[in-house]
């Protein structure tokens, strides 16, 4: 278990393996039914933060592109294990992070923020030539042509 010099308070949650099992909770955690689940099993217990999400202006409202919660799982015996991670979903479904796994994820976002600025200059470029179409000078739309006459 992480350090609890950090923690206000420690939980009681009812369970129906175990009874009654009394579990520090971080400072961070909801404390909501849902991840202490009372009268689950003591594996499920689980802290997790309220989500943050990543959002973006689109013409219909923002939306958002991905969420992340801080978690932890003090009695589970899967990976990530019992220390604290940040749990981020991702096309539908949730992906325990590490610090490390989250500045990978990092810069692959990164890398497709440039893809996307690449997209968005090519996407000038056709909106140029279609401009130059509808106004009627195919030249200017097609530069080989403007230099061969």
């Amino acid at each position: 278990m992480p350090d609890h010099d950090n923690s206000s308070r420690t939980v009681t949650v009812a369970t129906c393996d175990h009874g009654p099992v009394a579990v520090w909770e971080p400072d961070w955690c909801t404390g909501s039914e849902s991840e202490h689940q009372p009268g689950g099993h003591r594996v499920d217990i689980t802290h997790a933060s309220p989500d943050y999400e990543f959002t973006t202006s689109t013409n219909r409202g923002t939306a958002v592109v991905l969420r992340a919660c801080f978690e932890q799982r003090p009695f589970t015996e899967r990976p990530p294990g019992h220390v604290p991670f940040v749990n981020v979903e991702m096309d539908g479904d949730w992906h325990p992070h590490s610090s490390d796994d989250l500045r990978r994820l990092s810069d692959t976002l990164t890398a497709h923020a440039d893809e996307l600025r690449e997209l968005a200059d090519r996407l000038d470029g056709l909106t140029n030539a279609f401009d130059a179409i509808q106004r009627g000078t195919p030249a200017a739309a097609n530069p080989e042509k403007s230099r061969d006459g």
